[in-house]
């Protein structure tokens, strides 16, 4: 069964995420951790479907551990969402660098909240627009260069995925563009989440910040 472990600097957070999440979908919501001591000794005996965290618990940032949680055999893979309250919160590119799978940043009421959950579980992933500017400055390529580079680098981003996160850039929502392609919306947060991984692998590659 698809279970979700949640991790909070504060037990109230952790109170309001497990009761937004309790029975709103086919999961297990497991009891809410505080620190990321805890929450290295829980993964070290279950492994969760999806980890839903803030950027930094009681005892520290996060992003160690979402790293280390990559590294896992397939069998073993525990997705992460990471959630915080401010839009424009810098730790969540920390994180999105660490090898989180969505980010989600600003009022995370109860509905947002399950669609983020929703979203990561089917293999798609939100964006702010100050996200992708971040990303649009990080590949730093024209519309030429994507016509050119998508044919022999598997890491550049596609003309249409530069053309996407220029759009969500000028402030554009998903659903929004969605419904003007004539898509569905987790289609598009699917481009999402395969850029996301891009940026991650090149990240790796060549050792840079998304600064």
């Amino acid at each position: 069964m698809t279970s979700l472990m949640l991790a909070t600097r504060d037990g109230h957070t952790g109170a309001l995420w497990a009761a937004a999440l309790q029975d709103a979908g086919p999961w297990q919501v497991l009891a809410p951790l505080n620190t990321v001591a805890e929450l290295r000794l829980t993964l070290g005996r279950s492994a969760p479907t999806l980890l839903v965290t803030e950027p930094t618990l009681a005892d520290g940032p996060v992003d160690e551990l979402v790293r280390t949680l990559q590294l896992r055999p397939a069998q073993a893979r525990v997705l992460t969402l990471v959630a915080s309250g401010r839009d424009d919160d810098p730790r969540l590119l920390d994180v999105l660098q660490a090898g989180a799978d969505s980010i989600l940043g600003g009022l995370c009421d109860a509905q947002t909240l399950r669609d983020a959950v929703q979203d990561t579980l089917a293999g798609g992933a939100d964006i702010a627009p100050w996200v992708a500017r971040r990303l649009l400055d990080h590949f730093g390529q024209s519309d030429t260069a994507w016509r050119v580079e998508e044919l022999s680098n598997p890491l550049a981003l596609t003309r249409d995925e530069g053309l996407l996160l220029r759009r969500l850039a000028l402030g554009h929502r998903l659903g929004e563009l969605a419904r003007e392609a004539g898509v569905s919306a987790r289609d598009l947060a699917a481009s999402v989440r395969r850029i996301y991984r891009k940026v991650q692998w090149t990240l790796r590659a060549g050792d840079l910040q998304l600064v």
